[in-house]
């Protein structure tokens, strides 16, 4: 399985969580189609590294990643006082995934498969939220 994430400048709108590269990817193009910039990140080992690296706006973070519960990863984000302020999307095809999702403290969630322009509305929202 190929993982990456690509080092840019601090300063980034999202940083796009998910293990499937291709979708990814996929969410990155859209994004950056809307105008946002934007930098992924497929192996949830690398996300601490990553944001010791980059200071995203927020984060749009699949709930299962390769074994590793994306809730989980969103309970220590939310809990640490260095990324307790990044507002976070969760995104999942499971049923009732929403609710443990919003327990965890994440700020929004987008159901798979989803439409590009509920994907940019949820984005736009959270990035308008944190600008007021």
């Amino acid at each position: 399985m190929y993982y990456h994430y690509r080092m840019i400048k601090k300063g980034i709108d999202i940083l796009v969580i998910d293990d499937d590269p291709d979708l990814c990817q996929l969410m990155e193009m859209m994004l950056k189609v809307a105008g946002f910039t934007t930098t992924g990140c497929n192996n949830p080992l690398f996300i601490q590294n990553v944001l010791e690296t980059i200071e995203p706006r927020a984060i749009l973070m699949d709930m299962l990643l390769s074994g590793t519960d994306g809730r989980d990863i969103c309970r220590v984000l939310k809990s640490s006082a260095e990324t307790k302020h990044k507002m976070i999307i969760m995104t999942s095809a499971h049923p009732d995934a929403e609710k443990t999702c919003r327990e965890a403290g994440a700020d929004d969630f987008l159901a798979k498969p989803f439409d590009m322009d509920i994907l940019i509305k949820k984005v736009t929202d959270i990035i308008n939220k944190i600008s007021s």
